[in-house]
């Protein structure tokens, strides 16, 4: 693989009709352009390089929240710069990955599969939808207070890798003309960046954002080091990778281990003590899922005490409650 930054296009070889009709293409305003970048790529960016440290350091929840956070970013950036709005999504990567395909089509991969280069045993081939289900599932918003727990192997950080790389590369107008370069003898057919990038897969153009800079840099620092080791997508060809730890993780829910299991048991005292942690928790900390159209963890917790107290004839107590942690606001 050339070193991104350091591809040149010949233009003169680039042929190529546009894929859509005039009439769907978009043209972005200096403006917009600096709007998307500086709020959606930017800040992506930082996140994604954060959960690259993140994963190097098993700091886990934060890995897979920042994971989610930042591929939300990007996708909405690949949305808004192809004439689409990025409202109404949440964070919710997996419909947003869904409506960015619409668009990308064959520029997606449609497996994520070990790259050559990556000397690393632990690897499962997945298509990204699949993968994106499993970030979401464990890095989701409200993951972020290990509300169910996570599970994560090593591989999750390479296949997030290759996802941003395909990504990121459709932060751009896919199917607006491109004027060719001055100088050359002949001008080319008119072509778009999704000609381009579907002609040369490994090409990503420089966004002049945190994750470039790192990228470009002759130094290594720590940043730069959490950036691109191991990262085969990003990573120049003389950049010297160090061995990573492999295997996998994961937590169990204090939800689980303090409130539901408790509450399966046979013994009164043990599904007391199930109880009132639950009352208190319900009572103090705003608990995802208690609404009925989308049930969470608050219902299932709730169904759970209600089952235990007709189960074991428990009666039911008031909560206690105390000054709310609002640790869980929004």
């Amino acid at each position: 693989m050339l070193p991104p930054l350091l591809v040149f296009y010949d233009l003169r070889r680039i042929v190529g009709k546009l894929s859509m009709p005039a009439k769907q293409m978009t043209r972005v305003s200096s403006s917009q352009a600096s709007l998307i970048d500086e709020i959606f790529v930017r800040t992506a960016d930082e996140n994604y390089i954060t959960a690259r440290w993140c994963a190097i350091n098993q700091l886990n929840t934060d890995f897979l929240w920042l994971g989610v956070h930042a591929l939300e970013k990007y996708l909405k950036a690949v949305l808004l710069y192809n004439g689409r709005s990025a409202k109404g999504y949440g964070h919710d990567i997996v419909r947003l990955y869904k409506d960015v395909k619409k668009i990308a089509g064959k520029l997606l991969p449609k497996v994520l599969a070990k790259p050559a280069n990556l000397k690393f045993a632990y690897w499962v081939d997945c298509k990204p939808e699949d993968f994106l289900e499993h970030l979401h599932r464990n890095g989701n918003a409200d993951n972020r207070y290990l509300i169910y727990g996570y599970a994560t192997r090593s591989d999750d950080l390479h296949k997030l890798d290759a996802l941003v790389f395909a990504i990121r590369r459709l932060i751009c107008s896919l199917d607006e003309p491109q004027a060719p370069l001055r100088g050359l003898p002949q001008a080319p057919p008119p072509f778009t960046y999704r000609t381009l990038l579907l002609r040369q897969p490994e090409l990503f153009r420089p966004l002049f954002m945190p994750l470039d800079d790192l990228i470009s840099k002759k130094t290594d620092n720590p940043r730069r080091a959490a950036a691109l080791n191991l990262n085969m997508p990003f990573a120049p060809r003389n950049f010297v990778h160090t061995p990573m730890r492999g295997g996998s993780a994961s937590r169990v829910p204090v939800i689980l281990r303090r409130i539901l299991d408790p509450l399966k048991r046979d013994d009164p005292r043990d599904a007391e003590e199930g109880i009132e942690a639950a009352v208190w928790l319900l009572a103090n900390v705003q608990v995802p899922g208690d609404d009925k159209k989308n049930p969470g963890a608050a219902a299932e917790i709730k169904h759970a005490v209600t089952a235990t107290r007709l189960r074991l004839g428990l009666p039911a107590k008031k909560a206690k409650r105390s000054a709310s942690c609002g640790c869980h606001g929004r």
